[in-house]
């Protein structure tokens, strides 16, 4: 098997790229290993998706994403489609929510249990053209991750706690809009709202939980919708959201609406932020369908 670290110097708040070169050294002449780093935003999904179009069909090939969820989102989709590839999270960035989905994040942040895990088949979502590992996010969601990209480059300033100022700011001015949301072939939801996550996984931006019954290998989309809230509503809102209780809040039962589908189609009057395992995009209409058992994940040895 060939390893292949992938890493991005601009995840997280340091640049890791010889820290973790130096990490790799112990592991010379008992792997075969090589080092990329990346250049730019994207540049990970064009160096994977080459590499493997470029080389040996019969070999497996392990590629670690050393850095945040936005670098696996890139690994995991040049990878896609090719089933002699392995996609591994090496966590090393600010945010790395993705892999709450198996335990304890720190197991992925140990470079020997990793290198002697295992692949799991897991699912991805299909949002348009992109491939999904987490969660897709639209309307207030959407609108957060916006701002929370902004505050992450402010000094001192961690990925929860970029979360949580971005979901403060967008509660005074990105507020309910227009949404309609389908799932499999039917309308669930049509009028204002808050948000809706559509979700492969339990966990994203910050560590809120709002997909709590979400695996990522049972076949299924975990879709939620908040409705049309208040500020006032929205503010206590969100402290149960995080923890992933909304579900069984007698006092959201009307507010919160959650089911699971293989189809999901998003839409409103006109274009909405929406983020995709953190990556943010504008637009009116989306679909999201489910693929099943199409990734070889690793995880990390217990």
């Amino acid at each position: 098997m060939k390893h292949i670290f992938v890493i991005n110097p601009k995840a997280g708040k340091t640049d890791r790229v010889e820290e973790i070169k130096k990490e790799l050294k112990a592991f010379d002449g008992k792997i075969d290993y090589e080092v990329y780093v990346t250049k730019k935003r994207g540049d990970a999904k064009d160096f994977v998706h080459d590499y493997l179009t470029n080389y040996d069909k019969k070999e497996t090939y392990r590629f670690y994403a050393c850095g945040g969820d936005g670098t696996l989102h890139d690994v995991v989709n040049g990878a896609v489609g090719f089933e002699n590839a392995q996609v591994a999270c090496y966590a090393s960035g600010s945010g790395n929510y993705f892999v709450k989905n198996f335990g304890n994040t720190e197991r992925f942040k140990d470079l020997k249990t990793l290198i002697d895990g295992k692949p799991h088949k897991i699912d991805l979502l299909k949002v348009d053209d992109r491939y999904c590992i987490n969660i897709f996010n639209y309307g207030f969601d959407g609108e957060v991750t916006f701002a929370m990209l902004r505050f992450k480059k402010w000094p001192c300033v961690s990925g929860p706690m970029a979360y949580n100022l971005a979901a403060l700011t967008s509660l005074l001015f990105k507020m309910n809009q227009y949404l309609k949301v389908t799932v499999d072939d039917k309308v669930i939801f049509d009028g204002k709202g808050l948000l809706v996550a559509v979700a492969n996984g339990h966990t994203y931006g910050g560590g809120f939980h709002c997909a709590p019954e979400a695996k990522v290998d049972d076949g299924l989309i975990d879709v939620c919708l908040v409705k049309k809230v208040s500020r006032f509503k929205a503010a206590n809102l969100i402290k149960v959201y995080k923890a992933g209780e909304h579900l069984h809040n007698e006092k959201l039962k009307n507010t919160v609406v959650y089911l699971k589908g293989k189809d999901v189609v998003v839409e409103s009057h006109k274009p909405v932020a929406f983020a995709i395992d953190g990556e943010v995009f504008r637009k009116e209409k989306v679909i999201i369908k489910m693929i099943p058992s199409c990734l070889n994940f690793v995880v990390p040895q217990e």
